[in-house]
């Protein structure tokens, strides 16, 4: 029997090539009896001149004045793959980002280390899996059917449309809603979970994920520079952001 390793990382940004690990933190388990065997939880100080992008900041909350003192990532990497190796893994999204940013990271300071000879559980993608977000599964979902079953021929558009429709009404008995708003035509701007609460976030670029409220407050000059003749956002989008310039 092999324990079961759960671990996330926190990082300075999500580009594995240039930003770096700020916390690695684990527990070990045993699978059968689901006893908590080890944990680990460790702060990590980046090398060199480093930013902690204003997205990941706002994930996790670690500033720079929190890793003063704090061991480089060399100084910890042995005892990281001491923790992990021989072991399972489980991770939530871990297949997309945490393992291959950790084997970066190792690489970097010259540790050789591969997951492939072991067994790595993502629950993220096992979640897809089970609750699928195709026209398809939520259909099956909502109406206790496939769309074969009900007559209709996936990705054939009419038989998309029907089921789609479906789909709505089904929605709309269970729990109704309003229409989505739109804050421009070519979804730059889209309504997004931002600080727990839906607001109008930018869809691209290098404030992803960021309300474009707030970003407004501390950099003005991209949203002077997103309204102008030199940007080629729609005129819809640009309209939006005007307003948001001249009610802050």
């Amino acid at each position: 029997m092999k324990y079961l390793v759960i671990f996330d990382l926190e990082t300075t940004g999500t580009d594995r090539i240039k930003d770096q690990i700020i916390q690695f933190a684990a527990i070990k388990v045993n699978p059968e009896t689901h006893e908590l065997i080890d944990s680990k939880n460790i702060f990590i100080q980046p090398v060199g001149n480093y930013q902690i992008a204003i997205q990941a900041y706002l994930k996790h909350g670690i500033k720079p004045e929190n890793l003063k003192d704090k061991p480089h990532f060399a100084e910890v990497a042995h005892e990281i793959v001491d923790f992990i190796k021989d072991c399972d893994i489980v991770t939530y999204n871990g297949n997309g980002f945490d393992i291959p940013f950790l084997l970066n990271e190792l690489n970097r300071v010259g540790i050789d280390f591969s997951f492939m000879n072991t067994k790595c559980y993502d629950a993220y993608v096992e979640e897809r899996k089970r609750n699928g977000m195709h026209l398809e599964d939520v259909y099956k979902r909502y109406k206790g059917q496939s769309m074969e079953e009900s007559g209709l021929q996936a990705h054939d558009a009419l038989s998309d449309v029907k089921a789609t429709y479906s789909i709505f009404v089904a929605q709309q008995r269970k729990q109704p809603y309003e229409p989505a708003p739109m804050y421009g035509e070519d979804a730059v701007i889209t309504e997004q979970e931002f600080q727990g609460k839906m607001k109008p976030c930018f869809n691209i670029g290098k404030y992803k994920g960021l309300s474009v409220e707030f970003v407004n407050t501390f950099d003005k000059n991209y949203l002077a520079w997103c309204i102008s003749e030199s940007c080629n956002f729609m005129n819809s989008t640009k309209d939006y952001i005007k307003q948001v310039i001249q009610n802050n």
